[in-house]
């Protein structure tokens, strides 16, 4: 006879990015980053540490959610004015695209203002966004939720997204947003 294990085996089901909002742990990160509400969720910090996250909060209009981490002292960004980001200014991208390459930093310019798009996930869910910023920097899977800086260092906006069957249209939500 055969024991039936009862343990459950944890399996890494997809990646995002985020960044630090306030030193004691808040990140923000896109909601479809951690839309499953059955899931547990690590954060992997740039040392390679691991910490269990919370999700504190899910927008439900925007794809934008708020995880906290435990500890104190982590770096944060500065958030910047993305109603001063004007078409043609060169902007960066950080995020972890495909999960495999973190801190990938991307570089482009503002294509675009005030876009509109019905974004989906690959899983069935869609959603619209609207008054979002276009870029040309690479934002792959894995990207979502990084931070889209102007060349001042402030975050700007959001990496959010990426046109299917296109090269270099990528989309951000806009910071003030």
């Amino acid at each position: 006879s055969r024991e039936q294990s009862t343990e459950t085996e944890k399996q890494r089901i997809g990646s995002g990015s985020g960044f630090f909002v306030s030193s004691d742990g808040l990140i923000v990160t896109n909601k479809h980053v951690v839309a499953d509400e059955q899931a547990e969720y690590t954060v992997i910090l740039g040392d390679k540490s691991e910490h269990a996250a919370k999700v504190l909060a899910r927008d439900p209009s925007n794809d934008i959610a708020v995880i906290k981490i435990e500890g104190e002292n982590f770096p944060v960004l500065t958030l910047g004015d993305s109603d001063k980001i004007r078409v043609g200014e060169t902007i960066i991208a950080i995020g972890n695209p495909l999960g495999e390459f973190e801190n990938s930093v991307s570089r482009g310019i503002v294509s675009g203002l005030k876009r509109s798009l019905e974004a989906s996930s690959g899983m069935g869910d869609s959603e619209r966004l609207s008054n979002i910023i276009q870029v040309d920097a690479a934002i792959n899977p894995g990207n979502s939720g990084g931070p889209l800086f102007s060349l001042e260092g402030v975050v700007v906006g959001v990496n959010v997204a990426m046109a299917q069957g296109a090269e270099n249209i990528g989309f951000a939500l806009p910071v003030n947003q």
